[in-house]
Parts: C-alpha cells; sequence; structure tokens
C-alpha cells in the first residue's frame, strides 16, 4: 500500500500563516540524541512496543518516502539535497511571480541548475534505499538501487524498477539486468513546477484500473505531459492527478487543499487524504471529482461544490504529513484500531489519531483520540507512516532540529543532513511471522494469496497477477472469478479479486452482474468503476444501472455517474440516468445533508457535456420529457451557448422560482445574446423582485459577473435607485458597483444634489470613482459644501484626485491647510489609488507632507507605482527603516513578556477549546502580573478572531488558532510583534491595481478568467472584474496580518491574551 511521499520541506507549514513561527519548527537543543536516547523517550499505548529499524548508520538520512514492494522489502530514499528551491531563500512575493512565469525561468541559471539535477544532465547526492530481511532476526540489509538523484520525493516500486517523483520529472528507473541497482532511466511525464521545494510532485499510488494517483501541493504550476504520447494537462496549485500505467495518460482528479501529504488507498477501495493544515479536514474522504477550498481556489469545474470542512477540533499545529490506516482484518493491530486514521505530525513530534467513517448517506463522523506516539526527543520529526507486510507501523523520522521550509533561511546551517531513523510499532502480541515474496510465488497460486487478512499481501497479489503476462494469468480467471463472487469470503478480499480481473480484462458479465447488485456498498461501487475499463457497451451499461435511482449508497451512485463519463460512449439510456441526477442545488452543503446532491448534479453536468450530440438527440425524445423541467434545464447547460429559442423555453420554467445562484448563473451566462437579455429585462425591473435579485447577484458575484449582464442588472439597480427608500438605493448602488455598471454613472451623479444623507452620498461617491473622470466638478461641489463632514469630504478629495490626477493638487494642499488635523486622514485616502500615490509624492517633493507622515503600507504603494522615482525610494526607505525600529522595540519585550507568560504560579489551568466559551478559569485569575485567561478571552474575542477561527467562532479569513497550547511563547511573541517574519504563501496581502487607480488589498480568496476575490478582516470580500484590472501581484512578503497589533498594549494586557491563547487545544 503506498504513500504520501511527503514532500520534505513541506514540513514548511504550508498555509500556517504568521502563527507559522509559533509552531515547535526549530528545536532548541543542539545536540543529537543517539538511536537509543531517542527510541528511549517514546510513548506508545499499553501493548505496544516501539523498535528501530534502521538509522543514520544504516544510511538513512532525511527519510521521505515509506513503501514496500511485493517481496516485503522497505523502499525509501535520502534527502540530503533538501531544500532544493531554484532561488535560495526567495521572498514569497518573488516566488509567486516566477511560479507565475515559466519564460522567466527557462532564463533564469538557477532555475537550469536544478532543472538539470531533475532530468539527470548533472548528478545529484540523492539515493533510493532498498532494505530487506525486517521479518526475522537478521540484521537489516540496506541496498542501494539508485544514485546521483535529486531529492526523490516518491517511490513506487513495478516489476523491475520503481517510478519515482523527481521534481520537474516522474520518471522510471529500470534494472534490466536484474542485479539490484537501476541501469536504465525512462522520462514518464515531464514539466511539473518546481519553485517550491515543498509542494513538488510527491505521493505516488497504484490504483485499480491500470492507473498511479499522486498529489501535487499548492505553490507550483506547470504544464505535465506524458513523454510518450504528448498528452498534457496543466496542474496548477493543488491537486490529485493520475497518469496511466502505460505512460499514454494524465488527467485531474481532484481539485485543493493546499499539500497533501497523506493519501491512501483503503482495504475497501475509498480514498482518504490529509491537509496539512488541518483546516477541519485533518482527514477525510476524498472520492474522485471532489473539489476542496485551497490556495489559488482552482475547481476542476466553476460550478463544482465545495467540500465542506468535517471537524470542528484541531489536531494540533499545522504540519500534518503522512496518512495510515491499519487496514488488516487480523495479524495487526488489534480491532479496536479500524477506522483510526493515524496521522505523522513533525511539528509536534508525534502520531495524532483520528477516527473516521462515512456512511452510506454520504455523513462522515470524525473524533479526536488521544495522540498515538509521542516523543520527549523534539529533533523527533514523523514525516511518512505506512502499514507493513508484518501488520506493523513504520514511520519514517526525518531526525532534525529544523523542519520547517520558509520560516527558516534554506541555508540555514542547522539544517541537519547527516540523519534519519525508520521505526517500527509493534503490538506486543504480535507472532512473528515469514514475509512471503510474492514476485516469487507461481501464478496459480497468487489468487489464493488475496486471502490473506494483510492488506499489504492483498495488494501485493493483485499486482502480481496485472503484471505478469496474460498466457499465464488466464488460466487463474476461474478462481478469481469463484472469489470475486463469494460472499463468505471477506470484502476486500472480494474487491481485490475485482481488481485482479480488471487488470487482464477479464470480463465476466454474470459476476459483474451478480456485484453490481451486491449487498455490500463497496463492493458495488468498485463493480461499477470497473465498467468503464472493460469498455462495455452503453446499452449494457444502462442494463446493470436500472435501478441506480433507488440506490441508497451516495458513493456508489456518484460512481455510476462517473462511469458513465468515463465509458467514452452513450446512448439515450446512458444520457437519460445522467439528466436524472441532473437535481435542484440543495441550499446546505454538509455531507450526508445536501453536499451530495450538489456534487452528483454537478458529476452529471460534467459527464453530459463529453457527448454534446448525444444530449442535444436525447433532448428531443419522449425519454427526455419525462424528466422533470428544471432537470432538463441543468443538463441543457452541459451544451453551452444555446439558442433564444432554447433560453426563452428554460426562462418559462426558471422564473417561477425566487432567483438562485444556479438560475442567476445560467442568466448570466445567456446575457450576452440581445435577443436573451431583452427576454429578462421585464423580470429584472420587476419592483418587487428587485431587493432579491440584487441581494443573490451580490452574493455570488464572482460566479455569476459578465460585463453582458451588466444590462438586465441595470434594470434591477435603477428599480432600486428610484424607490426612493434608504436601504434600497443603497443596495441598487452596491449592485451597480459591483458589477461595475458605470453606464449609470451620470444618473447616479444626479441625485447627489437632491439629497442631504451622507450615507447615500457616500456610496455614490464610492461607485462613481470606479469612472471618476467624468465627475470632477460633482466630487468638487461636495468637497467645498461645508455642512458635510469631513470625512466625507476626504472620501471626495480622493476621489477628485482619481479624476484629476496632479490637476487636483491645488484643492488637496487646500484641504490640508484648513484642516491640518485630517493629515492622515487625507494621506490614507489618497494612498487608496495610483493617482492618489503619485500625488503623494508630489506633495513631498513640494514640501506639503512629509515622507515620515506616510505610513509603511501606502509607502509600499507608492514604491510599486513609482519604484524609479528617487522620493518614491525615500518615502518607501524612511517607511520601511521606521517599520524595523518599531518591530525591534518591540521584539524587545519579548524575554520580560516571557518570564511573565511563563510564570509557573500564573500559568492557566483554563479550559476551553472554544472561543466563545465564557467558562475559562484560571487558578490564579487575581494574579495581573501571570495572565488571566478570562480577561483574556474578551481581548482574543475580539482582535484575533475578526481573521482567524477557533472550532466553529471566527471570520475564518485566517487560518485556525486551534492547537496555539503547543506552541512555545517565544515563537508566539514573534509571530504576533514581526507576522511578516513567517508570512507564509496564502497569507501573504495581494494587491490589486484597477484601470480607475482603485487600490485593492487583502488576502486573494479566488482567482479565475472571471476576476479575483480578496478577503479583509473580518471576513468581508471584495470581487474586482478581471476586464477592470491593470494589474494585480503579491505585496512583496508582507504579512496580511498587520504589524503592531499589540505595541501599545501593557505587558499586563498581553499576558492576559497569552494566558488565553495557552487555552486553545
Amino acid at each position: 500500500m503506498q504513500k504520501l511521499s511527503i514532500i520534505l520541506a513541506a514540513l514548511a507549514l504550508l498555509l500556517s500563516s504568521s502563527f507559522a513561527f509559533a509552531k515547535k519548527t526549530q528545536s532548541t537543543r543542539t545536540g543529537v540524541k543517539t538511536p537509543e536516547q531517542e527510541l528511549a523517550g517514546f510513548s506508545v499505548p499499553e501493548g505496544f512496543v516501539v523498535e528501530l529499524v534502521a538509522s543514520e548508520k544504516d544510511g538513512i538520512v532525511n527519510p521521505i518516502d515509506l513503501t514496500f514492494d511485493d517481496a516485503g522489502r522497505l523502499w525509501t530514499q535520502t534527502a540530503r539535497m533538501y531544500p532544493l528551491d531554484p532561488v535560495k531563500d526567495i521572498k514569497w512575493g518573488e516566488l509567486m511571480r516566477l511560479m507565475n512565469n515559466p519564460a522567466e525561468q527557462d532564463k533564469n541559471p538557477d532555475f537550469k541548475r536544478i532543472k538539470d539535477l531533475y532530468q539527470g544532465v548533472t548528478q545529484g547526492t540523492d539515493d533510493i534505499l532498498i532494505l530487506s530481511d525486517l521479518g526475522n532476526d537478521k540484521p537489516v540489509q540496506v541496498k542501494k538501487f539508485a544514485t546521483g538523484l535529486a531529492l526523490p520525493q516518491s517511490i513506487l516500486p513495478y516489476k523491475n524498477g520503481t517510478y519515482v517523483a523527481h521534481g520537474s520529472e516522474l520518471i522510471f528507473l529500470d534494472d534490466t539486468d536484474n542485479d539490484g541497482i537501476a541501469d536504465k532511466r525512462v522520462p514518464v511525464l515531464t514539466g511539473f513546477g518546481f519553485t517550491d521545494t515543498h509542494t513538488m510532485a510527491h505521493s505516488l499510488v497504484r490504483a485499480p484500473g491500470g492507473w498511479i494517483n499522486f498529489s501535487q501541493g499548492a505553490l507550483n504550476k506547470g504544464k505535465v505531459t506524458a513523454v510518450k504520447s504528448g498528452n498534457n494537462t496543466r496542474i496548477d496549485y493543488s491537486k490529485i492527478a493520475r497518469f496511466s500505467l502505460d505512460g499514454n495518460h494524465i488527467e485531474l482528479i481532484t481539485a485543493g487543499l493546499n499539500n497533501i501529504w497523506g493519501f491512501q488507498l483503503r482495504a475497501n477501495g475509498q480514498w482518504y487524504l490529509s491537509e496539512a493544515n488541518d483546516m477541519g479536514l485533518s482527514v477525510t474522504p476524498a472520492e474522485p471529482g471532489t473539489g476542496f477550498k485551497g490556495i489559488g481556489g482552482e475547481k476542476l469545474r466553476t460550478y463544482q461544490p465545495w467540500f465542506p470542512p468535517l471537524h470542528k477540533f484541531r489536531v494540533g499545529a499545522s504540519g500534518i504529513s503522512g496518512l495510515a490506516f491499519s487496514d488488516d482484518s487480523s495479524g495487526g493491530f488489534p480491532r479496536e484500531w479500524q477506522d483510526v486514521a493515524f496521522l505523522a505530525n513533525p511539528i509536534t513530534s508525534a502520531i495524532n489519531c483520528v477516527k473516521i467513517t462515512r456512511k452510506e448517506d454520504g455523513s462522515v463522523t470524525g473524533t479526536h483520540l488521544p495522540d498515538f506516539l509521542t516523543s520527549k526527543d523534539d529533533w523527533f520529526r514523523p514525516v511518512n507512516i505506512e502499514f507493513g507486510p508484518d501488520g506493523c507501523l513504520y514511520i519514517a523520522d526525518w531526525y532534525n532540529k529544523i523542519i520547517s521550509h520558509n520560516e527558516l533561511p534554506t541555508t540555514h546551517p542547522d539544517r541537519d543532513k547527516a540523519h534519519g531513523r525508520i521505526w517500527r510499532v509493534r503490538p506486543k502480541t504480535h507472532a512473528e511471522r515469514t514475509i512471503p515474496n510474492l514476485y516469487k510465488v507461481a501464478t496459480t497460486e497468487l489468487p489464493e494469496h488475496l486471502k490473506s487478512p494483510l492488506l499489504w499481501q492483498k495488494r501485493s497479489a493483485w499486482h502480481q497477477i496485472a503484471d505478469r503476462p496474460a498466457s499465464e494469468t488466464k488460466t487463474i480467471t476461474p478462481a478469481l472469478t469463484k472469489i470475486a463472487a463469494d460472499t463468505s469470503e471477506e470484502n476486500t478480499t472480494r474487491i481485490h479479486a475485482l481488481w485482479s480481473l480488471e487488470s487482464i480484462s477479464h470480463f465476466d458479465q454474470n459476476l459483474l452482474t451478480a456485484l453490481v447488485n451486491d449487498q455490500d456498498g463497496d463492493i458495488r461501487r468498485e463493480a461499477i468503476r470497473s465498467l468503464a475499463t472493460f469498455q462495455i457497451s452503453p446499452q449494457l451499461l444502462a442494463t446493470l444501472l436500472q435501478d441506480i435511482s433507488n440506490e441508497k449508497n451516495v458513493m456508489v451512485r456518484s460512481q455510476a455517474i462517473r462511469t458513465i463519463e468515463a465509458l467514452g460512449s452513450a446512448n439515450h439510456n446512458t444520457i437519460d440516468i445522467a439528466v436524472s441526477f441532473c437535481h435542484p442545488a440543495s441550499a446546505s452543503n454538509h455531507p450526508g445533508n445536501g453536499y451530495e446532491q450538489n456534487f452528483e448534479r454537478y458529476l452529471a453536468r460534467r459527464a453530459l457535456e463529453c457527448y454534446p450530440e448525444e444530449l442535444t438527440a436525447y433532448l428531443e425524445t419522449p425519454l427526455a420529457a419525462k424528466q422533470p423541467a428544471v432537470k432538463r434545464i441543468w443538463a441543457q447547460q452541459a451544451l453551452g451557448k444555446q439558442s433564444s429559442d432554447s433560453f426563452a423555453k428554460q426562462w418559462q420554467t426558471l422564473r417561477q422560482k425566487p432567483l438562485d445562484r444556479d438560475t442567476l448563473i445560467i442568466v448570466s451566462g445567456a446575457s450576452d445574446s440581445p435577443e436573451n437579455r431583452k427576454t429578462l429585462m421585464p423580470y429584472f425591473r420587476n419592483a418587487d423582485k428587485a431587493p432579491h435579485i440584487a441581494k443573490v447577484a451580490l452574493e455570488n458575484i464572482a460566479d455569476a459577473y459578465s460585463p453582458a449582464f451588466g444590462y438586465p442588472l441595470a434594470e434591477t439597480a435603477m428599480t432600486l435607485v428610484r424607490s426612493g427608500d434608504k436601504k434600497k438605493v443603497i443596495l441598487g448602488l452596491k449592485l451597480a458597483r459591483g458589477y461595475r455598471i458605470t453606464h449609470l454613472s451620470p444618473d447616479f451623479a444626479k441625485l447627489l444634489p437632491a439629497t442631504t444623507d451622507e450615507s447615500i452620498i457616500r456610496e455614490i461617491i464610492t461607485t462613481l470613482s470606479h469612472h471618476p473622470r467624468a465627475f470632477a466638478e460633482a466630487f468638487l461641489a461636495i468637497i467645498n459644501e461645508p455642512s458635510h463632514s469631513q470625512s466625507l469630504r476626504t472620501q471626495a478629495l480622493a476621489a477628485l484626485v482619481q479624476a484629476q490626477q496632479i490637476k487636483a493638487a491645488p484643492t488637496v494642499i487646500k484641504a490640508l491647510t484648513e484642516a491640518p488635523e485630517q493629515k492622515a486622514s487625507i494621506i490614507s485616502a489618497l494612498g487608496g489609488s495610483a493617482q492618489g500615490c503619485q500625488l503623494l509624492i508630489h506633495l513631498v517633493e513640494r514640501q506639503q507632507i512629509k515622507a515620515s507622515n506616510i505610513s509603511f503600507s501606502i509607502a509600499q504603494r507608492i514604491f510599486h507605482i513609482a519604484e524609479k522615482n528617487l522620493t518614491a525610494q525615500v518615502i518607501h526607505q524612511q517607511a520601511e527603516d521606521k517599520k524595523k525600529a518599531n518591530v525591534a522595540t518591540a521584539m524587545a519585550r519579548i524575554p520580560g513578556l516571557e518570564k511573565i507568560a511563563d510564570n509557573k504560579a500564573g500559568n492557566t489551568n483554563a479550559s476551553n477549546t472554544n472561543a466563545g466559551n465564557a467558562n475559562a478559569s484560571n487558578t490564579n485569575a487575581g494574579n495581573a502580573n501571570a495572565g488571566n485567561a478570562i480577561v483574556g478571552q474578551s481581548l482574543f474575542a475580539g482582535m484575533c478572531l475578526s481573521c482567524h477561527v477557533v472550532g466553529d467562532q471566527g471570520a475564518g479569513v485566517g487560518p485556525a488558532l486551534d492547537g496555539s497550547s503547543e506552541r512555545d511563547t517565544e515563537h508566539l511573541l514573534t509571530a504576533i510583534l514581526n507576522p511578516d517574519a513567517a508570512a507564509e504563501s496564502a497569507y501573504i496581502l495581494f494587491r490589486t491595481i484597477e484601470s480607475s487607480g482603485l487600490i485593492t488589498e487583502g488576502l486573494k480568496a479566488r482567482q479565475d478568467q472571471r476576476g479575483t476575490s480578496i478577503a479583509h478582516q473580518g471576513g468581508m470580500i471584495s470581487y474586482i472584474p478581471k476586464r477592470t484590472i491593470r494589474e494585480q501581484h503579491h505585496a512583496g512578503s508582507t504579512s496580511f496580518m498587520p504589524t503592531g497589533l499589540i505595541d501599545s498594549m501593557p505587558d499586563e494586557t498581553i499576558a492576559h491574551l497569552l494566558a488565553y491563547i495557552r487555552t486553545l487545544k
């Protein structure tokens, strides 16, 4: 059973935000412990024992992957060359720029140097190792299978060699002369992104149907090509993908999360994965076709539903690595450990446990159990785990003082490149057994090995049946058929027998008919999945799936849809089955309660997209007429652009119910046609419907935006504005602004003289600022009206600068002169646009303001806009120096704060895992110097939850802070006082500059061909249409978390805050 080859930098805490520094990524100890000393510090449950398998004495150095071949030998590798980023100690902003620019990568000598290593042009210093004699009293034998590699991150033994995920390449190393040493290198896939070491391709897992699945992390992009056939696909950000064993095909399977270090095919054929950063998905089912939120926000289809977070608990720290399940039916771990996900956590130096099951209705239950293994040695870095052929749990121990990637320089001298251990956890009652070498077992004996209670043995027998010549395996088809059909056998045995028949292309219609109707849902699902591999006819498929609508197991239902897509041919009957799954969207999207409905309709539409001719013909048949109109309409969306007549018929049905997200998107897509827009106008100008239309349109703008859709929405916006009702007027203005319906701006400007309501005037100014040049006089009139508030006049002043640019300087100077106390507010307002930033340079040059008056965030914008301007350089340098000085002053407080926070007399006994729990307790609540968790709780709720999340509370813009009690005080304080020091990936500030000059900054929540969504503190989202964006980029390496949050707080107040943070389990 293959496992994620943890990309070890991985332990870089991919998505941990500014709190990354708070994790225990660097030990304070300098001395290396011997394996024997480390062993003495392990704790496991009663009935288990930890044993050393191999160490640096045997050549084990920084192991990443663990995988067992069909002889029971353990394959691993060294990672001496980690980290292998093309540009050393690169800042995140630069990383993002290079990641998005392949042409620049090709010109960069450092990229060429690394690519030469991956392609074998130059030799690396890493090896692939094979460990044998694991199951007896002999010393473990370690042999080098391959040398000269550069950070191989995943290994999958196959026949006489092994597949290797090797940076930009996926290769096959072959041993052609059977001497146990690779002598031939065959390129299989090429073109993987490799800008970031810890998120490259990894986690090779052999799958049924002749596929190999693998994972890629979030911070690489590439056009990946199958060398043999030329077939290709883009793999950007985090994805699960697969390629065929013959090397001809490659395709995407799932989208998101951020970095999937744990990836497992369970004995029953279900896929599970772990998310490095937890996010309520420390371990989760991962059906093919699933989409998870992650960096980049990419979906496999725009209409794909997100799989939601499953758990309120967090396992602690954001470095979850390998994943393993004890799926042996006997001979391995005791039965109580079944359905328990073992999670390697190199940050907490532990093996975490979560018991997880998915029921047939789709609901998922998860329970956070006590850690299975802990260590007193904080150099213990478990990065991968795998159950072996003896039923024991094997652990790859990176053994290192440093486990992080980006929080410390990649060139840091304390990175250990000389040690590594492999451990085994064995039940004490475990009986010693001989591990069979299935490479040498006679083909006729292989079916019996499928009946082994050990999963490794089942898998190895399946592999051998699949890999041996057809002339040998055809003789065992009766035995395989008998096992698959025998309901007295274990279901997992029957599934592996089915996989074996599938691998040798032996289709038995009677058997498959029985399996499709079997009592066990896993067998039904795998039988239906195999039908595409067998390439049966559409008519037979329709016959076998004729009762699928009555299927209660949602995983079987979804597999039926995937099989219809994968088959590659269709008729009216299979199309009809797909259409039957085109349900209306569910407002709920929870597993077991709505998600499955949304997932099935997505899969159905995706399948129908493969058969446009067949679908078009089907829609004209009596069979189609039997389907509800709402299902036919969703199915028709698979055809893309449709005729006006077709849309008009759909609209007759759609308009009968209140506008929802799906209808909104359909209407948006149809709005390109003038005829369709004419059809829509009466509905969109309806006064009663207008508020609901506007609300739904704004909530779903990222999915529904199109320039043409602005025309029907303009009717809605004007209907609301003309109502005279204040709330409706503001809603109409927000709608017009959100969809950039700028042709209405003159109408809105005419409202200004007629209203004195400042909230409405503010909304009008904000709306006009997206097309400001024509409205300078309107802005000037507001500025010159003394009855208006100073803040409103300042807002109008900023808009005037957008409209007039440098010509507005006299007006700005006048405002500064007349209201010097408003200087900071005026500078802040001007900093919100490119024109304003240019004017600030002018004002500094004219000595109307000082460079020191400008904040760091605005100075950054100024420098980006005019980096060659000497004044801009001075402004930026002064702001940067000031920020560094402030940070240094803040950091100097850490020793004193540590003494207060770590005061033994004041350590809180608060028991609290929920930020809203008012019952946090502190045995020393009256000791102000020690910190009071109850006081700290209110501070935390007001300051931290506007961005972060704990359990199910908080805005959720930043990462979860559950498990913060595991973090030491120094790193916690460093993260809060100097967030830029460890700002990572998705938590780097992102900036857009529109053609209007407006600047928007925050966290990039989503980016696609329509536009970019940016999240702000408090959870608000700004959407910027792509057509209005002049440029967009990450703002250097600046964290979204602002610097100086607690600089003005007294020590005692900070101690209260830390006391509460220490209650977050």
